[in-house]
């Protein structure tokens, strides 16, 4: 009598599924949790990546604006720094002359009055951007290596100015 018992209150539990959606939820929360914590990342490294590049071109059109006397880039690697908020040493700058398409070694010489002369400047930036979420620790939970705490997002422009 008391299986019989037993067996009608399991039957009974076995067929109420009322508590089914909670159960596909916990199931499915990690891999939505982990969805949305990948689409917060690659959000934010747009985000640098975009800031990186427009500091580069302000930089490239400030050089535009207040025209080089030299081959010194100090001035515009300073203006770089200050516009992505890196270290200088992060910013790479360059002014050269171009005659007919071909690059010249010196910029502030000239090309042959056949020659068609440009000269041209070019800012690249490279800025590190820190990991919200330990995707590393993730990985390893897998058996595999992911990416580094931090990574380098660069930007670049390339402008004439003459």
């Amino acid at each position: 009598m008391r299986i019989a018992a037993a067996l009608r209150a399991c039957g009974h539990v076995l067929g109420d599924r009322r508590g089914a959606s909670i159960v596909e939820l916990a199931l499915v929360m990690p891999v939505l949790l982990l969805v949305l914590a990948g689409m917060v990342e690659v959000s934010r490294f747009v985000v640098a990546r975009i800031d990186v590049e427009m500091a580069a071109q302000r930089t490239t059109d400030f050089v535009l604006a207040k025209r080089p006397q030299s081959a010194d880039t100090t001035y515009i690697r300073t203006e770089a720094a200050k516009a992505a908020k890196v270290d200088a040493s992060r910013v790479t700058a360059e002014l050269f002359l171009e005659c007919d398409g071909v690059r010249q070694s010196d910029f502030d010489g000239y090309c042959a009055t056949t020659e068609e002369s440009a000269r041209y400047v070019h800012v690249a930036i490279a800025k590190s951007v820190e990991l919200q979420f330990d995707w590393a620790a993730l990985g390893a939970l897998f058996g595999s290596r992911v990416i580094g705490s931090t990574i380098t997002v660069e930007g670049d422009s390339l402008e004439r100015i003459q």
